[in-house]
């Protein structure tokens, strides 16, 4: 008998990222849902009519992902001539799981390990496209196309590329791969292994497929539709997808704040054994058993269950074993009348998506308990004679319902694989937890991107999310600049603007402005008399959380009010400084009128704990205020100062802005918010020609004339780096993202064409083009004077 493990916490769905056919993001992928579209490539041709199809026809249709040939490389700091060669699914996954990170607001900075457990379906790039190009070109065990393709590197590039240190693990379960791959996060986090986890899954379809060859009693369908549990069904249709969940225990994601779109309470993976007819026969013990351990450990009875999105493939014997699977354990005599559990299946939208399919209908599982709406099944008609829905508590629908329930909406989540792999999860809707007013008035907005074009774009999205139909309140404003500022990475373009409502923030976005340029040193100035910063100070006790702790720290007391002005005008520069340094700025020098100098003087030293009292007391009132003009990298602390001013013009002057220590004292939350808008280029290679390439021997290389050493070392760092043009400074790690195969190559091809014996990891000896130039130089001197 199944018993319930002894640490099972809940797992909170914190982020979501997915392409699907017909849908370039998760919202596009779930209006298609609801409003009952059939996301596949149709075309007129071979396709069977509605009688179904003969044994042997071509059917004209599949679900497939438009632009993989495209990705952006540079965006992950990726060599084009490995990305030409890397599966487009490994590619397609980096992008999703990217945009999964930013929709959890855990993409930038952060102290979380976080692991990632992925897995993708047949690598059809490699097998038709890559392994033929390197046959014909007579190129073979080259390590830099094994690690482009092979499924082992799934995760751990992952891993690499998004900066994950926790567990990176490649799942392979065939079309339960998504599912398992959940489940093993889920344990991974219960066990803590990690705090944050990655899951899900790919599958590509190459851009040139088109149809199937059906085959009766097979698993693809006859008239090139799914009809999950319908009368008319006779298979699926082949798709394309890739999706990524973000998962965090419950309980920290609920003290973190973040969006919980659903809580998963239970998880469980098996496997039917031998006890099934064949390798690829589902077995309805090993799914019953499946589900029931879930229920376990979720601890959750099967009539509290409302929605369970099906594994339903609508084949002749998939469906029929699923559903007394399902029967076996939710038809019990204890489920309250008038509440039917409602099955529903996604493949007759998006086709089945083999190693992803898991990921779709987890996603459309957590949105249907997020938003209480569950989508109808496409093409679902009349029930397979096979199944007996009277006799259940059952539901199937066309149409897309409302999800009534007074209690928590449970659904759960069914994923068989051929093999006899079976995955189930149970999630339910996430208590609400009230949202934190704001405390203070106005909001910084921070944005950063690769380019300006980027940045224009990214813009854009963010005011169209902010100009939709439902309305943003200054609660949502706080929690959408606070992810902003902690949720994403920082890049070298920035725009930044200080907002008073959402109104406001729109018009900022839409304006047309100029980018600030780079400012490396700063300088700070106190500037006005005691009574007027002394003013300033206590402004600053009522509105700014930061300032009150700096004046704790300072004194152990955030109250100016009965302070001599002298005194208090100093505390509120010195307690202004020490938050403006916790932020991030440094300062080369810091000015102030005679009357504060010594606590500017103090500040500037380091201030020393010990010397702080005599600084103040030193402290003492002058006629004459000084005046002071602001300029480019100099802050002033004055009568109009206001930290959220300061933070945008830091921000967009490229200060590496601590905003985890902006937002400390404040209890703010991560909301979801448009993704990095990724420039994408085409990486693809021609389809080959069957002919295999010449394999006679080739002459001995000879040493090439070399007039021009720089121009001939650059012209070997873009040969094996895939690019046009490298700047003689560009740094080879850091700032052209090489490698230790890159490097080896470069020493190799610089060795064989100038018969030399040079390092064979030159570029990190010498890793730029001058400075590798300069090596060659001096090699070439030393070979004609020995």
């Amino acid at each position: 008998m199944q018993q319930k493990p002894p640490n099972t916490p809940a797992i909170a769905v914190i982020g979501m990222a997915a392409r699907f056919a017909g849908a370039e993001n998760v919202e596009q992928y779930w209006t298609n849902l609801v409003e009952g579209v059939e996301s596949s490539n149709r075309t007129t041709g071979d396709t069977a009519g509605p009688d179904g199809g003969r044994h042997g026809t071509f059917v004209r249709a599949v679900a497939r992902l438009d632009g993989i040939e495209s990705f952006d490389a540079d965006h992950f700091r990726i060599q084009p001539t490995e990305a030409v060669v890397m599966d487009p699914q490994q590619r397609v996954l980096l992008e999703v799981a990217a945009e999964a990170l930013e929709d959890a607001g855990y993409a930038g900075d952060h102290e979380a390990v976080v692991g990632v457990f992925v897995g993708s379906g047949e690598n059809h790039y490699f097998r038709d496209y890559v392994a033929p190009t390197e046959a014909r070109a007579g190129r073979s065990g080259d390590i830099r196309i094994t690690l482009a393709n092979e499924k082992d590197f799934l995760a751990p590039r992952l891993a690499f590329k998004l900066g994950l240190n926790g567990p990176a693990i490649t799942v392979q379960t065939g079309c339960a791969t998504a599912l398992s791959a959940v489940a093993l996060a889920c344990s991974a986090l219960a066990a803590g292994d990690c705090d944050i986890a990655l899951a899900g899954g790919v599958s590509l379809l190459m851009p040139d497929v088109d149809g199937y060859t059906y085959t009766e009693g097979g698993v693809l369908s006859a008239d090139g539709r799914c009809r999950a549990f319908d009368a008319e069904a006779s298979g699926t249709i082949p798709g394309s997808g890739a999706g990524v969940v973000v998962l965090r225990r419950e309980s920290d994601a609920r003290a973190a704040r973040d969006h919980r779109r659903a809580v998963i309470r239970g998880w469980a993976v098996n496997n039917d054994g031998g006890s099934r007819g064949g390798f690829t026969v589902p077995n309805i013990n090993g799914q019953e058993a499946v589900i029931r351990a879930a229920l376990v450990r979720a601890d959750v009875e099967p009539d509290q269950v409302g929605y369970i999105e099906t594994h339903g493939t609508g084949t002749a014997i998939g469906d029929p074993v699923e559903f007394e699977a399902l029967r076996r354990v939710f038809a019990t005599p204890g489920r309250p009348a008038g509440t039917p559990l409602v099955l529903g299946a996604v493949k007759p939208n998006i086709g089945h998506t083999d190693a992803a399919a898991g990921a779709a209908g987890l996603i459309k599982a957590a949105l249907a308990v997020e938003r209480a709406v569950v989508p109808g099944t496409l093409h679902f008609n009349e029930p397979n004679p096979e199944i007996d829905l009277v006799s259940t508590p059952f539901t199937l629908t066309s149409r897309t319902l409302p999800w009534q329930a007074e209690g928590p909406r449970i659904a759960g989540v069914s994923s068989f694989g051929l093999g006899g792999s079976n995955a189930h999860v149970v999630l339910e809707s996430a208590p609400a937890v009230p949202a934190a007013p704001p405390s203070r008035s106005r909001q910084v907005l921070a944005l950063s991107a690769r380019s300006d074009d980027e940045l224009l774009r990214m813009r854009k999205r963010l005011a169209d999310r902010l100009d939709a139909s439902a309305p943003v309140d200054d609660v949502e404003l706080a929690d959408i600049a606070y992810t902003l500022g902690v949720g994403r990475a920082g890049f070298a373009r920035r725009w930044a603007a200080v907002v008073t409502g959402p109104d406001d923030a729109v018009a900022q976005l839409r304006a047309d402005d100029e980018p600030d340029r780079p400012t490396a040193r700063w300088s700070l100035a106190l500037h006005g008399t005691p009574h007027e910063l002394a003013a300033l100070g206590e402004r600053l006790v009522s509105t700014e959380p930061l300032f009150r702790s700096a004046l704790t720290e300072l004194t152990a007391c955030a109250d100016l009010r009965d302070l001599a002005p002298e005194r208090a005008g100093a505390l509120t520069g010195l307690g202004v400084g020490r938050v403006l340094l916790r932020l991030g700025l440094t300062f080369a020098r810091v000015d102030a009128p005679k009357w504060a100098r010594p606590a500017a003087q103090w500040l500037a030293s380091g201030a020393d704990p010990a010397s702080l009292e005599a600084a103040l007391a030193a402290c003492t009132a002058e006629p004459d205020a000084g005046s002071v003009r602001e300029g480019v990298g100099r802050i002033v602390v004055g009568p109009s100062f206001d930290l959220a001013d300061v933070a945008a013009a830091a921000w967009r002057a490229g200060v590496a802005f601590d905003w985890a220590a902006y937002y400390a004292d404040e209890p703010r939350g991560r909301v979801p918010l448009p993704t990095y808008p990724f420039t994408r280029r085409r990486f693809w290679l021609d389809r080959p020609e069957t002919e295999v390439a010449d394999r006679s021997p080739q002459a001995a290389p000879t040493r090439v004339g070399t007039p021009d050493i720089t121009e001939f070392v650059e012209k070997v760092w873009c040969g094996v780096l895939g690019v046009e043009r490298i700047e003689h400074d560009a740094h080879f790690l850091d700032g052209l993202g090489g490698d230790s195969l890159h490097a080896v190559e470069i020493g190799a091809r610089l060795n064989e064409e100038l018969g030399l014996e040079l390092p064979i990891d030159l570029p990190f000896i010498a890793p730029t083009i001058e400075a590798t130039s300069t090596y060659v130089e001096q090699a070439l001197a030393t070979e004609k004077t020995s």
